[in-house]
């Protein structure tokens, strides 16, 4: 009987602890992927932001023309895509608009210039959030939710 318990418990014991242990494990792969990406974004952003621009030219050659323009800073917002859960950089742009008037001060346009990780490297295909800054993107397209980012220990 004794023998019985035993064979019994211990797959019963080692399934209680893969249950426990589990989810904190898959949050700590997770956040070590998504430190991964923000470092890969970090080195290739310049070539991203050119493969962007390649990529807006081939649908709007006009349009591609406005964004050589554009000012971009270099904070980054990070989000995931809800459909299909991929990692997402979401980086402002700001236009300077022609005045109608020469006393009126030019209006500053804003846009979201959106980077996709998939299969472990980032990907620009001239996506773009038109009049939408970064952090409104959660608000105004429900498509989005934000990424918790905890602080790295160095």
């Amino acid at each position: 009987m004794f023998w019985v318990l035993c064979v019994a418990l211990i797959p019963l014991g080692s399934l209680a602890a893969w249950l426990v242990v589990r989810r904190p494990m898959r949050d700590a792969i997770h956040s070590l992927s998504i430190d991964h990406a923000r470092d890969q974004f970090r080195l290739h952003r310049e070539g991203l932001e050119a493969r962007f621009l390649t990529a807006l030219a081939r649908v709007d050659p006009i349009e591609k023309l406005r964004w050589d323009e554009a000012t971009w800073p270099s904070e980054v917002v990070w989000a995931r895509d809800r459909r299909t859960r991929r990692l997402l950089a979401l980086v402002g742009v700001t236009f300077e608009v022609e005045p109608f008037g020469i006393d009126a001060e030019p209006p500053v346009r804003h846009s979201t210039a959106l980077f996709e990780f998939r299969k472990g490297k980032w990907h620009a295909e001239g996506k773009r959030l038109d009049e939408i800054r970064p952090d409104e993107a959660f608000i105004r397209n429900h498509l989005f939710e934000p990424v918790p980012l905890h602080e790295r220990k160095v």
